[in-house]
């Protein structure tokens, strides 16, 4: 089906799953990015299908209260984050919202009476980055595209993973850098650095690691070391840990609180970040 790029102006009822504003017209739902509820926003058609219309925002006609200015210089062409336009505070009451919203249309469940929040800091938290290459140009991609939108930094980003991207950003005009590598990821512990190749059109000579070390200041592959939740666990390539290092420890202690018993059973045990501390206090725990 067509879409009509004439701008008309709608009223945001809810953000939902992914980001986006919802509103109505004409009995068809509108999905727009970087908006608030409650807003009156100008759009035009993007991408339809029945039923449902992505809309592109291109200007705020009467802003939230608590719309601000995004602080990342890339919010709205980066396709990671979603909710910048708010600040700290709103945006966790949005995902609250969110997730009982979820719970009641997909799960059917009634949502508890309380849902707490855990949060850490804003920025600086990531310990693992996913990175593409195009040429010298280092990034991510764009919201809902394929183009890459090159960047000096990454403010949700840890400082060991800004520091590394920062010199893999100058190692891309060196001739040893190998130009059929098309994305990267880092991820550290903030003082040892893993940096997996993910999109690659052959396979990559080991002395690319070894080279890659040496710019880095120390061993690039291999499993990393990561201390949390009293144990230390080893994290290799394509294992699945925490992304956020200031909420490691604060995740098992809330998902497990005074729990104890005879057997548990941990559904996504990863790298066994909560199978380890359920060992400690039931007999049997089956990880899968």
């Amino acid at each position: 089906m067509g879409t009509n790029l004439v701008p008309f102006e709608i009223d945001v009822e809810k953000l939902v799953y992914g980001g986006d504003g919802l509103a109505r017209r004409d009995g068809q739902v509108i999905l727009t990015p970087y908006v608030l509820p409650g807003e009156r926003v100008e759009v035009e058609a993007a991408e339809e299908r029945a039923g449902l219309l992505r809309a592109r925002l291109l200007r705020v006609v009467t802003p939230s209260a608590e719309r601000i200015a995004a602080p990342c210089p890339y919010f709205a062409r980066c396709g990671g984050c979603h909710y910048q336009q708010a600040g700290y505070e709103q945006q966790l009451a949005a995902k609250r919202s969110i997730l009982i919203e979820t719970l009641a249309r997909v799960g059917k469940l009634a949502p508890p009476g309380e849902i707490r929040i855990v949060h850490g800091e804003p920025w600086g938290y990531r310990n693992r980055a996913q990175f593409h290459i195009d040429g010298t140009g280092i990034g991510y991609l764009e919201a809902r595209s394929h183009k890459l939108c090159t960047i000096n930094q990454c403010p949700i980003a840890s400082p060991r993973i800004h520091q590394a991207l920062t010199v893999v950003r100058q190692m891309l005009h060196d001739p040893k850098w190998p130009r059929f590598v098309g994305s990267i990821e880092l991820f550290t512990n903030e003082t040892d650095l893993q940096l997996n190749v993910l999109e690659t059109e052959r396979p990559v000579a080991r002395r690319f690691f070894d080279w890659c070390g040496e710019m880095l200041g120390g061993p690039v592959s291999g499993a990393i070391e990561y201390p949390a939740a009293g144990a230390i666990y080893r994290v290799s390539h394509n294992a699945f840990f925490q992304v956020n290092r200031f909420l490691v420890d604060q995740l098992v202690e809330n998902a497990l609180e005074q729990a104890e018993g005879e057997s548990a059973l941990d559904l996504y045990a990863g790298v066994g970040l909560f199978s380890l501390p359920l060992a400690r206090r039931f007999a049997h725990v089956n990880a899968v």
